[in-house]
This record gives C-alpha cells, sequence and structure tokens, in this order.
C-alpha cells in the first residue's frame, strides 16, 4: 500500500492546493460545485486503470478477470466525464455532492486496485 499513497498523495497535494485557494478566495458553495472535483476524480481512476494494465501484464492471471476490472474502471471514467459536463451545464449544491462522492468512490477504487496488484503478486 505505500505504492498506492505515495501515488495518490502526488494526486491530491495539488488538488488541495487549488481547493484551499478557492476557500479563501471564494463561497463555499462555490468549492462545492466546482469541476476540480470531477477532474481529480477522473484522475485518480485513470492513474487506477494504468497500474492495472502494467502490474498485470505478462502474469499468468485470468484474463476475464483482468477484462472486468478494466470493464468498470473504463465505466468510472465515463461517469467521470458525465458528471463533469453536468457541473459545467448545472453548477447547484447536488452536483456538488454528487462530486464528491464519485470523489470517494475513485479513491476507493484507486486503493482496491492496488491491493488486487499487490495479491496478484502474491500469486
Amino acid at each position: 500500500m505505500k505504492r498506492f499513497w505515495a501515488n495518490y498523495i502526488f494526486i491530491l497535494i495539488p488538488f488541495l492546493v487549488l481547493i484551499i485557494t478557492k476557500l479563501v478566495m471564494s463561497k463555499f458553495e462555490e468549492v462545492l460545485t466546482s469541476t476540480d472535483w470531477s477532474m481529480a476524480s477522473f484522475m485518480i481512476i485513470a492513474q487506477s486503470l494504468g497500474t492495472l494494465i502494467i502490474g498485470t501484464h505478462k502474469k499468468g492471471i485470468n484474463i476475464n478477470g483482468l477484462l472486468i476490472f478494466i470493464g468498470i474502471t473504463i465505466m468510472l471514467l465515463i461517469v467521470c466525464l458525465g458528471v463533469y459536463a453536468y457541473v459545467l451545464t448545472r453548477s447547484d449544491v447536488i452536483s456538488g455532492y454528487i462530486q464528491i462522492v464519485l470523489f470517494i468512490i475513485s479513491s476507493i477504487w484507486m486503493a482496491a486496485i492496488y491491493k488486487a496488484e499487490e495479491y496478484i503478486k502474491v500469486l
């Protein structure tokens, strides 16, 4: 899990700087409805896709299981883009909450991918 935290912090620190800057310069609602949440979620999920593909190549694993993980990851990327487009057109509090939930889901997904990669290395 050390690799997970190293990569997660690489995304999280610039994101936190953006959020803190927006908090200082604007209202809380604008921070909540900022598209930065969707972009950070997209980056986290995209990075987990790269980790999944790189971590499993040249290993004797079940290709169907790998394809399921890749498929779910691609669907999450599409959801991130959809939420991003929604927030651009309708900047309301509900869209902000949707983005935060998506950010939490993407963070959990990235942790799950790293844990799965560790498990595959043991096999």
